[in-house]
């Protein structure tokens, strides 16, 4: 994997650890200044990006092997974090960002990770996440026997992120875990997530990646 496919770093590889860089020093040299700021006129454009994300500014990661991440029609399952991810890389400045999707089993959740264009913020990375997403996508065991979108809970849901400028971000997702019949008596469940099928068994705790919206500064 090269540098530019790496996932989006949230520390600021040139800092000395414990110490403040230069350009982390922003907002109290203009606040030393007392030079008066102006507002900021907003223009962007907004890139629409369909599963299974084919595209030369865009790499995917399914995960582990054997854990259920998958293309399948209804998108990008990725792997629980931090093995599932997908990274978006764009010219201009990222601002804002829309997943959507839906949950193996809800609530499902999305998480961000971005890097800025330049690195201001010491002590917060800018790592975002959104929780208790409804809808999910039926599994092919049920759809199989009929159970097709009309079902209540079959349905998507969509996480949306306000970033600073930033050079390119990395998305990670999944959902509860649910289990659909009690462990055989020679098997207990451990607290370790474990996506791969037993003969008791089965956690399902994943997001299914469908469309995401990457919004830039003109």
């Amino acid at each position: 994997m090269s540098d530019e496919d790496e996932r989006a770093l949230v520390r600021n590889p040139r800092r000395v650890p414990g110490q403040i860089a230069p350009e982390e020093k922003e907002v109290v040299n203009l606040y030393k200044s007392r030079e008066s700021q102006e507002r900021t006129i907003l223009k962007t454009k907004t890139y629409e990006y369909w599963a299974p994300f084919s595209y030369p500014n865009i790499t995917v990661e399914l995960g582990r092997e054997n854990s259920g991440a998958e293309y399948n029609p209804d998108g990008v399952e990725l792997d629980i974090p931090p093995h599932g991810a997908i990274t978006i890389r764009e010219k201009d400045p990222i601002v804002s960002v829309t997943v959507i999707g839906s949950a193996c089993v809800p609530p499902g959740y999305v998480m961000l990770s971005a890097e800025p264009c330049t690195w201001k913020y010491p002590r917060t990375g800018i790592k975002m996440k959104v929780e208790n997403l409804w809808g999910m996508h039926n599994t092919i065991r049920i759809w199989s026997k009929g159970v097709d979108e009309g079902f209540r809970f079959a349905g998507m849901s969509s996480a949306h992120f306000d970033v600073p400028d930033s050079r390119k971000v990395t998305i990670m997702c999944g959902s509860s875990m649910d289990f659909d019949a009690p462990p055989a008596p020679s098997e207990a469940p451990t607290p370790s997530v474990n996506t791969e099928k037993k003969s008791g068994y089965w956690n399902d705790p994943h997001y299914c990646v469908r469309t995401i919206r990457v919004t830039v500064r003109e």
